[in-house]
């Protein structure tokens, strides 16, 4: 996980910019100033940079770093996956190109949704990584330091409602920021410009931390029965890599295409 998150918080560091330099072209000899050689065409002498002088170093180049991505890419479904969805009654939708990830499963009466982002792994400040002469330790050790991603866990009960819990997770933790109900269920998940104004007006609660302390663990053993748990918090982070990389693969993949059309 550490030497995961080490390589792609260091790619822009440990690998060549994309684009090689372009020589500015010579300047032209002066001019002659016999009369007659004014009128000369110079269409020759200006340099036509479209589709020609850098697209195929920039193509081999993103090609290198395809070919780079490629041979450190683990076929199909990582175990790791694999294995939370088993163990946890969770079905996941992934779309390619959507940086938004969703979570979806049953508890009785419930439908709960998690929805997260990988834009998290990109907006993770320098302090939130481990320090340099701690990241050879800490490759061995099980407790290493992960980035925090923020998911919205949203439980709605049909004809009842839904409440929306802002939460983040990292290292192994679940931490709740805010519990909102929406008498309308639909206001939860609904994207729209309507809905996002009508979302404007609520009362959004108050902040989980000045609740009653034992209210506070009310509500999470709540969100443990249903899944929400150490096991996802130890999830999120290595999926965020995980769809990061496959991301970025296509987006190289994209690149080379349409540069080399």
């Amino acid at each position: 996980m550490a030497s995961q998150l080490l390589r792609s918080s260091l790619r822009a560091i440990a690998r060549p910019s994309l684009v090689k330099g372009i020589v500015a072209p010579a300047v032209a000899s002066r001019m002659p100033t016999v009369a007659f050689n004014v009128t000369r065409s110079f269409s020759a002498a200006v340099p036509r940079w479209s589709n020609g002088v850098v697209d195929a170093d920039l193509v081999h180049k993103l090609d290198e770093e395809l070919q780079y991505e490629k041979s450190n890419e683990e076929a199909g479904q990582p175990e790791f996956v694999k294995e939370f969805l088993e163990a946890n009654s969770f079905k996941i939708e992934d779309k390619a190109g959507v940086d938004e990830v969703t979570l979806s499963r049953t508890f009785g009466n419930e439908k709960i949704r998690v929805l997260f982002s990988i834009s998290d792994i990109n907006n993770a400040t320098p302090d939130e990584f481990l320090p340099e002469d701690d990241m050879v330790d800490a490759e061995n050790e099980e407790d290493a330091v992960s980035f925090p991603v923020r998911a919205s866990v949203t439980i709605e009960k049909d004809g009842q409602g839904a409440v929306t819990i802002d939460t983040v997770a990292q290292d192994g933790e679940i931490a709740v920021e805010s519990v909102m109900y929406y008498k309308d269920g639909k206001l939860a998940d609904e994207q729209s410009a309507e809905a996002d104004w009508q979302r404007r007006g609520l009362y959004i609660g108050p902040q989980f931390a000045e609740l009653d302390e034992s209210l506070q663990n009310l509500f999470e053993r709540y969100l443990e029965e249903r899944g929400i748990n150490a096991a996802l918090a130890n999830f999120l982070p290595d999926y965020v890599e995980y769809k990061e990389q496959k991301e970025y693969t296509q987006w190289l993949q994209n690149m080379k295409n349409f540069v080399s059309v």
